[in-house]
């Protein structure tokens, strides 16, 4: 009996070739190699073999999120706010401000998919939005709940139990890249959302300079197995009509992330999950300031990859039929 086809997880496309080979989990939590297989009708990239539920879940690390990394020493603590003052502050301002401006949105029932401890979600709660966190892990939720004074949800988009038609504006930050079943998830956020609401998804894009030039060393290649897919621009309007939403616009991630993307993939161990899970007080600073100055040197690449329109991250958005 022949082997059931592989089919893409955004348009249901057959699977085809192996886009990027033998990949590893660069945090070292879970063992082996991973592929990337190509859709051959969007052409976006899935993983392969795909993670069990338990295996994602095992992948992330305590630290993976900037509010969770133990604070030890007034001096993570003062890096801690100079980089939430001169680089968080100004992107999700930059993303709140971006979805206002496509949606026309500037209040209503916001739930964050994945949104982790709501370090962005509290930007959305003081522009005049009853911002909620959604999370399948407990532990971020309860920075979101203690620091930042979020309403959260434990769980999956999938297992909310609430009314349907009941939210206005669904966003999903970099997680759509994190889902084994992105379908089920926006078939989810659709029956939740009221009739005119938006969903906004930023994904990393696949058919951008950053995946051409990078290659293998693209940092969200290296991000596997947390990173079960790589979506195109194609891929991702076929995720949105196949379940009931209609694709409106794109824009390019705010420039500090595409900037930060890049510097990431050549400065890998200056992320959040290798750099602040240290207590170490010269290896969190060496790796944080190379980043930050990796970042600054490829804020010019940044500029000219969105002027080419190739960004690449980019904010998505789609509306369900009124």
């Amino acid at each position: 009996m022949a082997p059931e086809e592989k089919r893409c997880i955004f348009c249901d496309g057959p699977l085809g070739d192996v886009l990027f080979a033998d990949i590893r989990d660069r945090l070292g939590l879970l063992e082996g190699t991973w592929n990337f297989l190509r859709c051959r009708d969007c052409g976006s990239a899935v993983l392969d073999p795909m993670p069990s539920p338990e295996e994602l879940l095992a992948a992330y690390p305590e630290a993976y999120a900037m509010d969770q990394a133990p604070q030890t020493h007034w001096v993570h603590r003062f890096l801690y706010q100079l980089e939430t003052k001169f680089f968080y502050e100004p992107l999700y301002r930059a993303s709140v401000q971006q979805v206002i401006r496509n949606t026309g949105l500037r209040e209503g029932r916001l739930l964050d998919v994945g949104g982790g401890t709501g370090k962005r979600t509290v930007f959305f709660q003081r522009a005049g939005f009853e911002a909620w966190v959604l999370e399948p892990d407990e532990r971020p939720l309860k920075v979101a709940r203690e620091k930042f004074n979020l309403g959260t949800l434990w769980g999956t988009i999938e297992e909310i139990d609430g009314p349907p038609e009941s939210w206005d504006l669904i966003t999903f930050y970099a997680v759509i890249e994190h889902l084994p079943s992105p379908q089920r998830a926006i078939q989810a956020a659709t029956r939740l959302l009221r009739p005119g609401g938006w969903v906004v998804a930023m994904v990393p894009v696949l058919d951008s300079w950053q995946a051409r030039i990078l290659g293998a060393c693209w940092f969200q290649v290296q991000e596997v197995p947390r990173h079960v897919s790589l979506p195109t621009r194609a891929g991702m309007r076929a995720l949105f009509t196949r379940n009931g939403l209609l694709p409106q616009t794109w824009e390019g991630e705010p420039l500090l992330n595409r900037a930060g993307i890049i510097a990431l993939s050549l400065v890998s161990s200056a992320k959040s999950d290798v750099a602040c899970a240290t207590t170490e007080i010269s290896s969190r600073l060496i790796r944080r300031a190379a980043g930050a100055l990796t970042m600054i040197a490829c804020l010019p690449l940044a500029v000219l990859e969105g002027m080419a329109g190739s960004p690449g991250a980019a904010v998505f958005f789609a509306r369900k039929p009124a």
